[in-house]
């Protein structure tokens, strides 16, 4: 792309909004470094990203995130990126005004069909709300994006200036899981009961929870993400929707993480919507769905039931992203469960159960329900002190006299 043309669009002081994930324009956003380095003021919003170019920013430029996984992380550590915590729910209203108003947005898209309209395909999520706030949208049109239902459509005319590319899209593989992660995901199997509607967070835990429950009946998906089991759930028929309150028979997710394959089964997939933020994290939404369970994993967990998604030692390296959205509805579903699993040790085999965790994600109240490899902590209407003596015992042996010392000495 010319970059007169960027330099036309993008105005000093903006904010310009990137899709994330597989959704992440890289070669738009590299042009878009190049063509606008040295404009003053001019920012750029960036989710979690699979790739490099973040890091390949001038330097000086404003890079701003929700999000403190690699890459970023580096790019925290080095001052060279902004961490806003945010629940992922509150970005479109940030996106339509105030200090982070949407001002460009960069988006990747399919090639237009017969009557001009492009798919997202592979990201609806905070890029839907952001589009519809901003000046200016430019595009990156992209062969290897398929075309998914949802609010995903936005005609040719939608944008101020178009880039095409013939590329491969950006991957997530998860790992297997290993037994530690299969062990604490047959713990949380134990909630999720035939008809139910589940959403899980990303990473082999939460890939072990979907492969535990295949054997499950006519389940459910409403989720941020969608990535290559659930997709092969919903192939297999064991995700069939059948029984939402609303959305019937249709999956809905934010946005898909996975590899080819995933996008593939997508692509193929009429059954599968992908919708913004709006209304994938709305509140009321999710607590209409009946025994709706949210699993989702922490760095740490603290003898209050309060977690800890942000931060490790003292470097941030996760997100306050969508998971309080999720707890917090959870509970409303009739019937519903808001899990938080993790292992009961972290390298070197430090406590994942702490006496007080470094930063508060989530809130006690938040959470109904803690699983480690070594049981459940049902901390549903129990008193703080009997919440402490559950989740001691789910704690490695080892260390449930620390944690026990504690949560005696405050006064749990």
């Amino acid at each position: 792309m010319d970059s007169a043309i960027l330099r036309d669009l993008i105005r000093p002081g903006d904010l310009v909004v990137a899709g994330q994930t597989l959704g992440e324009p890289t070669a738009l956003i590299a042009e878009v470094f190049t063509a606008v380095g040295d404009v003053p003021g001019v920012r750029m919003f960036a989710g979690m990203s699979l790739t490099n170019v973040f890091p390949e920013a001038p330097p000086g430029f404003g890079l701003c995130s929700f999000v403190g996984m690699p890459p970023f992380s580096g790019l925290i550590a080095d001052g060279r990126l902004d961490l806003i915590p945010t629940h992922m729910s509150a970005l479109p209203r940030l996106f339509a005004a105030g200090p982070l108003k949407a001002d460009v947005v960069l988006v990747a898209v399919s090639p237009p069909d017969a009557e001009g309209f492009c798919s997202l395909g592979v990201v609806s999520d905070y890029l839907w709300p952001a589009v519809h706030s901003a000046r200016v949208v430019i595009a990156e049109i992209n062969d290897s994006i398929p075309v998914v239902a949802g609010d995903t459509r936005l005609h040719i005319d939608t944008f101020a200036a178009t880039m095409k590319v013939s590329r491969p899209l950006p991957e997530y593989r998860a790992e297997a899981p290993s037994a530690l992660e299969q062990e604490i995901a047959r713990h949380v199997a134990g909630f999720v009961r035939d008809r139910s509607c589940v959403q899980v967070g990303i990473g082999k835990l939460a890939e072990a929870v979907l492969l535990a429950v295949a054997d499950r009946r006519d389940l459910s998906i409403h989720s941020g993400m969608i990535g290559d089991t659930g997709l092969a759930l919903m192939r297999d028929g064991v995700v069939t929707n059948r029984f939402k309150e609303i959305d019937e028979g249709r999956t809905v997710a934010g946005s898909i993480l996975g590899s080819a394959r995933g996008v593939a089964l997508a692509a193929g997939e009429s059954r599968l919507d992908l919708r913004s933020v709006s209304y994938t994290h709305d509140p009321g939404v999710v607590g209409s769905i009946s025994n709706f369970v949210c699993v989702n994993s922490a760095l740490e967990v603290d003898l209050f039931g309060q977690v800890n998604s942000e931060v490790a030692g003292n470097r941030y390296v996760g997100a306050v992203g969508g998971a309080v959205d999720f707890l917090r509805a959870a509970v409303g579903s009739p019937g519903g469960r808001a899990i938080v699993a993790l292992p009961a040790t972290a390298s070197r085999g430090r406590s994942r159960l702490v006496p007080k965790v470094a930063r508060v994600t989530a809130a006690g109240a938040d959470v109904d329900v803690v699983v480690t490899e070594y049981g459940v902590a049902d901390l549903r209407g129990v008193s703080a002190s009997e919440r402490a003596r559950r989740i001691v015992a789910v704690a490695a042996p080892e260390h449930r006299e620390m944690l026990t010392k504690a949560a005696a000495e405050a006064g749990l």
